[in-house]
């Protein structure tokens, strides 16, 4: 009897907040498909950001077939910034990418007056969507319906933007199943997923749940690119395309009218994966800066130094990239 209680309540709960559930739903109706970019964040010698490079770096994603960026992510190094940096940087690159949508994480944990007091500023500052990191919701050893749970409750609180869903690889990966995914959609208040299962049947099984709804499911793994869109999947948003976001993006929007092509370049970029991995993201920061973006090599995480032969791959590798589609 306790049981059935619990869900008459929370059934009756969703009824009755079912306008304010589905509130932005029509904002924007949902995001565009193709690469979204998990933005790095510049810093200057000092460690605090530089903001000229943020803008250049902003320019350089959008010149090379960025479709959206998503700024405020693990990439950017988002949990050695301030909450003031992660809304300062988010507002920035709003500013700075005009009519290009930006979706922002760095949400301060999964407490809903927290976040929501969080997400307000977000919307404040022009972001399209904020962005849930999957694995701050619950532990790992919690079961799906408590992550459930409190996302229900962050919704309730939280109404001023949609929201996204990153699966994170760090403190631990916790991926979403496709019923998950199937409920997430249901609410009408998700409308970006990043996806890091690197498994063609979960991304296939995710993007069937997800089909004819306002959610966007982008897959982050290189080597299933080509696969993963013709699976339903929406697009990309992984490390390559800190590296050479215009590769990235011709392999996704070419992937049908030049599939010999989009598949070379796909090779090419599994074969040199891990070479970004090794020391990522100050790895893509110095390929970045070798194409022209005036970023330094400075992280706030504790990164190795490059050895001098590191430094000389990605050299190789900056000009093997910028040959493959001249």
């Amino acid at each position: 009897m306790l049981i059935t209680m619990i869900v008459s309540r929370r059934a009756a709960l969703s009824t009755a907040l079912g306008p304010l559930l589905t509130v932005r739903t029509t904002f924007g109706a949902t995001v565009p498909q193709g690469l979204w970019p998990v933005m790095l964040t510049p810093f200057q010698e000092d460690r605090s950001v530089d903001w000229t490079a943020l803008d250049a770096l902003t320019d350089w994603y959008l010149e090379n077939g960025a479709d959206g960026l998503f700024a405020c992510c693990q990439s950017s190094e988002v949990w050695q910034l301030t909450e003031e940096e992660r809304l300062d940087i988010t507002a920035r690159v709003v500013k700075r990418s005009g009519k290009t949508p930006v979706v922002a994480g760095g949400i301060p944990g999964f407490a809903p007056k927290a976040v929501a007091e969080f997400v307000s500023q977000l919307a404040e500052r022009g972001a399209r969507a904020a962005i849930l990191t999957t694995c701050q919701i619950a532990e790992q050893q919690d079961e799906d319906s408590l992550w459930r749970q409190r996302v229900e409750s962050i919704l309730t609180s939280a109404t001023s933007l949609p929201f996204g869903l990153y699966e994170a690889p760090s403190p631990y990966k916790r991926l979403l199943t496709a019923d998950t995914m199937r409920w997430a959609a249901g609410t009408q208040r998700f409308v970006f997923h990043k996806d890091t299962s690197c498994e063609i049947g979960a991304v296939g099984e995710k993007a069937r749940a997800i089909a004819g709804t306002p959610l966007r499911l982008f897959n982050a793994h290189v080597p299933i690119l080509i696969e993963a869109m013709r699976k339903g999947a929406h697009g990309f948003s992984g490390i390559a395309a800190n590296a050479y976001p215009n590769l990235v993006s011709y392999a996704v929007h070419h992937q049908s009218d030049q599939p010999q092509r989009a598949a070379s370049i796909q090779e090419f970029l599994t074969r040199n994966e891990p070479v970004l991995n090794a020391n990522y993201p100050m790895s893509v920061k110095m390929l970045a800066a070798l194409a022209g973006v005036p970023i330094k090599p400075v992280c706030r995480r504790n990164i190795r130094p490059f050895k001098p032969e590191q430094l000389d791959r990605l050299r190789e590798l900056r000009k093997s990239a910028d040959s493959l589609l001249s």
